[in-house]
């Protein structure tokens, strides 16, 4: 991938990323008030940071966080770019050693339709950088 493809990649992931990540982010906060009961945004917020349970979300947020960093840098080289490029295809990637966040992923795909579609969205994109 050229250095304008992973800018355009880059620009085009961006936002289905963040719209898996709060689809994610709805279902586990629905799963954890079934079991815990009504919490505030606030109150979620500091279960996310703090609690182990989610910590597999932690590659996902720092990938959006990169993707973010690498878009805003006027002085982001070519390399940069690139390897955010391959952190994103990575993080959904089975080939990727010790991949934390795949495996409890890959089974929110059948238990929630939006982020099902939200995935279909990422993947879509994921599927035209393979390609090139």
């Amino acid at each position: 991938m050229n250095d304008q493809q992973c800018t355009q990649f880059l620009s085009d992931i961006r936002r289905p990323l963040l719209a898996l990540h709060k689809a994610i982010l709805d279902h586990e906060r629905a799963m954890y008030e079934k079991e815990f009961g009504p919490v505030t945004p606030a109150a979620f917020l500091q279960v996310l940071i703090n609690g182990s349970g989610f910590r597999w979300l932690t590659p996902l947020s720092t990938v959006i966080a990169s993707v973010d960093e690498i878009l805003d840098d006027k002085e982001a080289d070519a390399a940069d770019r690139l390897a955010a490029a391959e952190a994103v295809t990575g993080l959904f990637s089975s080939d990727l050693p010790d991949n934390m966040f795949l495996p409890r992923y890959l089974p929110l795909l059948q238990a929630d339709p939006a982020i099902l579609h939200q995935h279909g969205q990422v993947s879509q994109l994921l599927r035209g950088v393979q390609k090139k």
